[in-house]
């Protein structure tokens, strides 16, 4: 045991503050922690209770005497005070629990109990979790996943490719994810608000297609479902743009994307997946938009 111990003050009477090694509280046989009932030799050796049942014949593992294993009460008392964080602690995590308890408490404590604290990483077998600012920085850098920033009018052109793109803006708390793949009928276009607590959605979205060299053209509005990202990027669709109706370009599609804040949400209109209408209040406002559509090139 380390010499270094601070009292943690009056009001605790002799509780104290210690640096120990943790090898002293696990068993020297199967070492694994040791926790009540303990038995020890004549001369003191510990050793759990399943090591125990199998040395019958009363010789001492460590110093060979010949003896009989009695409980020792006081280490017992000593492990059941032994209270150390969990491993989860930097993910959020407050609880203190009893060492030999560790190992059963941190199986049914992940970092998503404590997901207030931040957010996950989309990309598959990727297991970074962080307050949003930095996974933004670990998207885009350790990534390589293109980003843009909303700008004050909450309107902006973004040249969308298959697969995530980042919408910045002038929050550190949340942050906007857009995700293009696909699918049967075409290519489908969803965006999350990344955020650590999901909560109802508090943005409306309008995204609008317009390409003359096709002369297809397409919009949408929607609620911006909000996530931290536990489960991955969530299932559903914001846009669809058909098969054929997209040219062959390989810099991907130009997007035109105007973000509100929400007037209000139901639930009943949450529960399918596809386009969510906005609120009244925003169709005109949208209907306006529609004149700054984006062309994309002929080439």
């Amino acid at each position: 045991m380390d010499g270094n111990a601070q009292r943690e003050g009056a009001n605790n009477g002799k509780r104290l503050t210690v640096t120990m090694e943790l090898d002293t509280l696990d068993c020297p046989i199967c070492f694994e922690p040791l926790k009540p009932p303990i038995f020890q030799c004549s001369v003191g050796h510990f050793l759990c209770s399943s090591c125990r049942s199998k040395y019958l014949d009363n010789k001492c593992h460590i110093c060979s005497a010949r003896t009989t294993f009695t409980r020792c009460f006081g280490m017992e008392h000593v492990v059941q005070s032994v209270k150390v964080p969990c491993t989860n602690a930097m993910y959020g995590c407050t609880k203190y629990v009893t060492y030999y308890q560790k190992v059963e408490h941190e199986k049914a404590c992940a970092p998503w109990v404590c997901a207030a604290w931040g957010c996950f990483c989309p990309v598959p077998s990727c297991t970074f979790l962080g307050p949003t600012d930095s996974l933004v920085y670990h998207l885009t850098t350790d990534h390589e996943i293109p980003s843009t920033t909303l700008p004050d009018s909450d309107t902006v052109s973004l040249q969308l490719q298959l697969g995530l793109h980042v919408l910045e803006c002038n929050r550190t708390d949340y942050f906007f994810l857009l995700k293009m793949s696909l699918v049967a009928t075409g290519h489908a276009i969803s965006i999350i608000c990344v955020q650590p607590s999901t909560t109802e959605p508090k943005f409306t979205c309008n995204m609008n297609y317009d390409c003359s060299a096709t002369g297809f053209c397409e919009s949408s509005s929607c609620h911006i479902r909000s996530s931290s990202l536990y489960d991955g990027f969530p299932e559903g669709f914001d846009l669809i743009l058909p098969k054929g109706k997209i040219p062959d370009d390989r810099n991907g599609i130009l997007l035109g994307i105007t973000i509100h804040q929400a007037l209000s949400v139901s639930r009943a209109s949450l529960q399918g997946k596809g386009p969510t209408p906005a609120p009244q209040g925003k169709v005109i406002a949208f209907a306006l938009q529609r004149k700054l559509r984006i062309h994309c090139s002929d080439s």
